[in-house]
């Protein structure tokens, strides 16, 4: 066709010329570098603004696997659904060397279902668990101030990482969505993620 595919979309020849040569040579070095690289299947869990979304990237890049939102997978509606969405979510194309789970399995309960439905059909079982936590003033603090690019996922803070324009993505110039949360139910999900990160990590360690 007469687009390149990339980031997921399909991206114009003019589009790509705006892209420094130097830019472009460096993504291609990196993507070269990521075939030597093992394909890796990984969650990253935690209590909400530990930094999730910040490790899978890392994970994602570093790997050249695709990052799942945890968030969406429930949005499908229960376990069940969550589980289906998640399969129909790694046949895609830029899932092909694996994934990074974010924020999800949740619950022990979650977890042996995907466990169970990953070696039925025939999927690659999870390479590794990467547990986060912090305190939690410090994760109301990061809450408070959170902000994201809704199409991209990039995540801005008011305070520590703020964008270069006010309230506005650093990259495509479109409007930032406030995502803080209220203190209140921050302080009920890092009770609920603690009361379910010990068989959690039980599980996983067995």
């Amino acid at each position: 066709g007469g687009g390149a595919a990339m980031a997921g979309r399909l991206v114009a020849p003019e589009e790509l010329e705006g892209v420094s040569t130097i830019a472009l040579l460096n993504e291609m070095k990196r993507r070269h570098h990521l075939l030597s690289r093992p394909p890796a299947h990984v969650a990253v869990l935690g209590p909400p603004c530990v930094g999730k979304r910040t490790v899978a990237e890392v994970l994602r890049r570093s790997y050249g696997i695709c990052r799942v939102s945890g968030a969406e997978l429930r949005a499908a509606g229960d376990d069940e659904r969550a589980t289906t969405a998640l399969l129909a979510a790694i046949e895609r194309p830029q899932c092909r060397r694996g994934f990074v789970l974010e924020g999800y399995p949740a619950t022990a309960m979650q977890a042996q279902r995907l466990q169970e439905t990953l070696e039925r059909e025939g999927k690659p079982a999870l390479d590794g668990v990467v547990f986060l936590d912090a305190p939690e003033d410090a994760l109301l603090e990061r809450c408070r101030g959170r902000m994201e690019d809704p199409a991209s996922g990039r995540i801005y803070h008011a305070q520590f990482k703020p964008p270069a324009e006010d309230g506005v993505d650093d990259f495509s110039g479109e409007a930032l969505r406030i995502t803080a949360r209220e203190d209140a139910e921050v302080k009920t999900l890092k009770a609920k993620f603690d009361e379910d990160a010990g068989p959690l990590r039980a599980l996983y360690t067995r």
